[in-house]
């Protein structure tokens, strides 16, 4: 090949008892002895499952063998079980100029499966330069704690002067070590994609290594989520567990199942939450149409109701453990269905996630008088309290006069809507197909193929 006419020219090898010596520090013997074997037989085979096809591909680019080049290539981008994780990914960081198209292909892989790098042995190995480069990355599906939690990690274990993980044994040198190690990778961390909560529990453990800048940075932005930060100004991350909502996002909904479930301290991680958030209502959808309001959402059990409120960003809302639905009522076909009948619940509330007079703190509003916590009428769209939270007929505006709420969500009266969308809420933990067969193995009562019930219908 032209290559071995190079190699073995006087310019690349010497000549020692009628052999040639040829030193390619990037291609290892059992690489090398792969793709002798190709040239003297023909044939190409991997029985070694040690061996990357990732360093074979390396090497036969570089001895020119194009048309095992290509193979391994082809095999590489159709196969996601050739690739030997973490040690491929680490490789071709090295050539990523180089083998830019699987580069970014594999990239593509650790980011749907960031396990496979930051769960191995090899992690802690990791150059920063390479770290930082996964750290760019928006769409790594992992919650932005979790990647905080691992760069602690990584940056304890390449601490030298850091013997243990414990921070109430470490001295002022150990996190002025620590920040030295950290200093170039904190700043591709997206603080603000955490909760409040959970920033403040980190400025606390580590103040000495987060910059004042940023922490000021990020705590602006909890206070208003509409100003422009002062350093790096990096997307947000695509959402590990993208929520259908154009108001909110994951971690307000882990926010209010928190509260639905009366959950305290820190909210739900993503990855926890015990509650679907189904989309069956968006107002800008339907036109703020009250009728569809209620074909879309009576009957449907527990609902959130979202609110945007124009010009302000506020965010408001709240959450019936009932249906909408009417209540049995002796009378006339309008008065069934046109006057507010009141129902009973001591388990819902009404909140603010976002409103520029509280800034950073959610306001979480539960029902005082239970006995008017709901009001359900043919003629309006939800409606909490006694005006405590409502939205009228047809209309893009919404009342909320505190009364029989414990706290005002918003600081006036009358306000116009933006947007709102309703969220059936499902519990994940409650199944009842398999209620229904615990009770049949409970009672010996075989239960076949579908149960159908005059409630639940078919599961």
């Amino acid at each position: 090949s032209i290559y071995f006419k190079k190699a073995f020219s006087e310019k690349w090898a010497r000549k020692e008892n009628e052999f040639f010596i040829s030193n390619q520090p990037n291609i290892s013997p059992t690489v090398f002895e792969i793709l002798i074997n190709y040239i003297y037989l023909g044939t190409f085979s991997v029985d070694n499952n040690k061996i990357s096809l990732v360093d074979i591909l390396i090497a036969s680019d570089e001895i020119e063998l194009l048309e095992v080049y290509r193979q391994l290539e082809k095999r590489l981008l159709e196969n996601e079980l050739a690739w030997k994780f973490p040690k491929d990914f680490i490789t071709l960081y090295h050539y990523r100029d180089r083998f830019n198209n699987l580069y970014e292909v594999i990239l593509e892989l650790v980011c749907n499966k960031p396990e496979i790098i930051f769960n191995s042995k090899e992690f802690f190995k990791i150059e920063e330069d390479c770290l930082i480069q996964l750290l760019k990355c928006n769409n790594i599906k992992l919650e932005e704690i979790e990647i905080w939690d691992y760069l602690i990690k990584w940056g304890i274990k390449n601490t030298d002067s850091i013997s243990n993980d414990n921070l109430i044994k470490w001295t002022s040198m150990d996190f002025r070590e620590l920040e030295k190690t950290l200093h170039n990778c904190i700043p591709y961390i997206r603080f603000s994609q955490m909760f409040p909560q959970v920033f403040n529990i980190i400025r606390k453990q580590y103040k000495s290594i987060l910059p004042k800048d940023l922490v000021d940075d990020v705590l602006q932005y909890f206070s208003d989520p509409n100003s422009k930060p002062l350093l790096k100004n990096l997307p947000l991350r695509v959402s590990v567990y993208p929520l259908n909502s154009k108001i909110i996002n994951a971690n307000d909904a882990a926010i209010v199942a928190s509260w639905i479930d009366k959950k305290k301290g820190i909210p739900y991680r993503l990855k926890d939450i015990p509650i679907k958030f189904e989309l069956i209502y968006r107002a800008s959808h339907e036109g703020f149409n009250t009728n569809k309001f209620h074909e879309c959402c009576d009957n449907k059990g527990p609902t959130v109701v979202i609110i945007k409120v124009r010009n302000s960003g506020e965010i408001i809302g709240g959450y019936n453990s009932l249906d909408w639905r009417s209540v049995k009522y002796k009378g006339s076909h309008y008065n069934r269905f046109y006057i507010d009948h009141k129902c009973k619940t001591s388990n819902s509330f009404i909140f603010s996630l976002f409103s520029s007079t509280n800034g950073v703190n959610p306001v979480l509003s539960r029902v005082t008088s239970k006995k008017e916590a709901i009001i359900w009428c043919k003629d309006k769209g939800p409606c909490f309290g006694l005006q405590d939270l409502w939205i009228n007929n047809n209309s893009m505006f919404g009342r909320s006069k505190q009364k029989y709420y414990k706290k005002k969500i918003i600081n006036r009266e009358t306000f116009e809507i933006e947007d709102y969308e309703v969220f059936q809420i499902i519990d994940k933990r409650f199944s009842p197909y398999k209620l229904i067969n615990r009770v049949g193995s409970v009672l010996s009562i075989p239960v076949l193929g579908p149960v159908l019930g005059p409630f639940f219908g078919p599961f």
